[in-house]
C-alpha cells in the first residue's frame, strides 16, 4: 500500500509538469518546458519516466554539460515528444543527431535551443553558448524531439 501512495503521489508530481510556463513574447518563442525539481535522482526519474510513459513522450538523461545553463544545469531528465517537424517554432529546445564539432563528422544526440530557420534547417545554440552552431542545422531527418517537461534534481 505504502508503495502505490509513492507511486501515485510521484505521478501526480509528474503531470504537474502538464502545465507549461508561458512565454515573454508568444508570437516570437515557444513556452519554456515546465521544469519540476525533485530531491533525488532516483524521484526525478521514476517521475520522468512516469510522464513520459503517460504522455506517449520519450525519456533522455542529458550530458551534464554546461551549454544550457541556466535552464539544465549538468545532468538531467528531459521529456520529448516526437512532434511534425513544421511544427517546430523558434525557442523550442529540440533533441537532435548533430555534430557538436565543425572539424568532425560523427554526430551525437544534444539539447539545444532553436534560434533561426533557415533553407537548410534550424540553426541551434545552447543558451550558454555565445554562439550558434553555423556549420549544422537541424532536419526533419536528424530531429529527434522536442523536450516538454524537465525533471531536475541535486547533484551528488
Amino acid at each position: 500500500m505504502k508503495s502505490l501512495l509513492a507511486r501515485t503521489a510521484l505521478l501526480l508530481l509528474a503531470l504537474g509538469a502538464l502545465v507549461p510556463t508561458v512565454a515573454a513574447h508568444p508570437s516570437e518563442a515557444a513556452p519554456t518546458p515546465p521544469k519540476n525539481q525533485y530531491a533525488t535522482q532516483r524521484e526525478a526519474m521514476l517521475a520522468a519516466s512516469l510522464y513520459a510513459r503517460s504522455s506517449g513522450g520519450s525519456l533522455i538523461l542529458t550530458s551534464g554539460t554546461s551549454s544550457m545553463e541556466p535552464l539544465i544545469h549538468g545532468r538531467t531528465y528531459v521529456v520529448i515528444a516526437k512532434r511534425p517537424y513544421a511544427s517546430i517554432s523558434k525557442s523550442d529546445l529540440l533533441v537532435y543527431q548533430g555534430r557538436p564539432d565543425a572539424s568532425k563528422a560523427d554526430r551525437r544526440t544534444i539539447l539545444h535551443r532553436a534560434v533561426l530557420q533557415d533553407k537548410y534547417g534550424w540553426l541551434m545554440s545552447g543558451d550558454n553558448n555565445r554562439w550558434s552552431e553555423s556549420w549544422d542545422r537541424v532536419t526533419a531527418d536528424n530531429y529527434v524531439g522536442t523536450v516538454v517537461a524537465i525533471f531536475a534534481f541535486p547533484k551528488a
